[in-house]
């Protein structure tokens, strides 16, 4: 398997190359928009990249899924909740996205964050169908290293914190919690990020790791979670909304932006 992380500090934003060695079949999840980056090292290392997953519509950035359609001839992969204008194929709980006889790809609908939010489990050595191996997850911003993603960005589309703080709950503790505390974590988002609170410090984690260190993560009832996540969120910049929308157009201008803006 080829896996590497793209961290962009700017943004304090992870993307991810994934690729099955045998095949030279590639996916790349929550692409910055500059994605030159992916296809210099996709030729150098002569893989292709079939795949682009956007684990939510992103708010803090212009994600790059459109680019690598456009110059790899990648399908775009979102939640099945996604709505979108571009063509896109709709991932479900247990969907797998195979990119060859030992890398695979499994979907687990994680609402919380947003309402279409997935994670990405990498399955490694699927030869064994019986008990592929868990390898990571690409949480997105369901869950960071330290904290959790922040239920109160979809107030307009009619979403109350409390409701998807309530999803969250539900995602973390019956999808991401199940699986085995050695499976690294590796989140969309690192310290500095507002889409979260308390994000630390590392770049990625085990599920034991946050399990045990996660504030988020400690026992406690689902009441008592949504007020603890709910609470002291940091304000949002006015152009969440605005990129939000931005990552689910056609085209990556096809807001157009008033005279006074």
């Amino acid at each position: 398997m080829i896996f590497k992380q793209y961290y962009l500090n700017c943004l304090a934003h992870a993307s991810y190359l994934i690729a099955d060695e045998g095949t030279g079949v590639a996916a790349v999840v929550d692409p910055q928009r500059d994605v030159d980056r992916y296809l210099e090292d996709a030729r150098e290392q002569g893989l292709k990249i079939r795949h682009v997953f956007l684990t939510h519509a992103h708010a803090d950035f212009i994600a790059g899924h459109l680019e690598l359609r456009d110059r790899a001839g990648a399908a775009i992969h979102l939640g099945a909740r996604a709505k979108a204008e571009y063509c896109f194929t709709p991932m479900q709980d247990g969907d797998i996205v195979r990119l060859g006889d030992e890398v695979a790809l499994q979907i687990l609908e994680t609402p919380g964050h947003t309402p279409e939010s997935i994670c990405i489990v990498v399955l490694d050595d699927i030869l064994d169908a019986q008990n592929p191996n868990p390898w990571a997850a690409l949480t997105g911003d369901t869950l960071f290293v330290g904290d959790v993603g922040r239920p109160d960005l979809h107030a307009s589309l009619g979403w109350t914190p409390e409701d998807l703080a309530a999803l969250l709950y539900d995602s973390l503790h019956a999808k991401l919690l199940a699986l085995p505390d050695d499976t690294r974590v590796y989140p969309a988002h690192g310290a500095g990020s507002l889409c979260g609170k308390a994000l630390g410090t590392e770049n990625f984690s085990t599920i034991g790791i946050q399990r045990r260190l996660n504030y988020a993560l400690q026992p406690m009832s689902k009441d008592e979670f949504v007020r603890l996540v709910v609470a002291d969120q940091p304000d949002a910049p006015s152009y969440f909304p605005y990129d939000a929308v931005l990552n689910t157009r056609s085209g990556p201008h096809s807001i157009k932006r008033s005279k006074n803006r």
